[in-house]
């Protein structure tokens, strides 16, 4: 299993990269943030409906956040 606290950091840098706040991004997801953030501190694990939102929210493709996401865990 990937490990939930990296999934968190790889979104963090995501949503960071893009100069977003947690509360734009869970907005912009309709997402709740304090869920959100539980996501983003590796307390919650995305479904695949979340990360999609999530995706979207960052204005980039599903398969593009499964791939940092998968490059983070390839280099551990």
């Amino acid at each position: 299993m990937v490990d939930t606290v990296l999934i968190g950091k790889i979104i963090q840098k995501c949503r960071m990269e893009k100069g977003m706040t947690q509360e734009v991004l869970s907005g912009l997801a309709d997402l709740d943030r304090t869920h959100y953030s539980k996501i983003e501190r590796g307390l919650r694990s995305p479904t695949i409906d979340t990360l999609f939102k999530i995706a979207s929210a960052l204005d980039m493709a599903p398969h593009q956040l499964m791939i940092e996401i998968e490059n983070a865990v390839n280099n551990e």
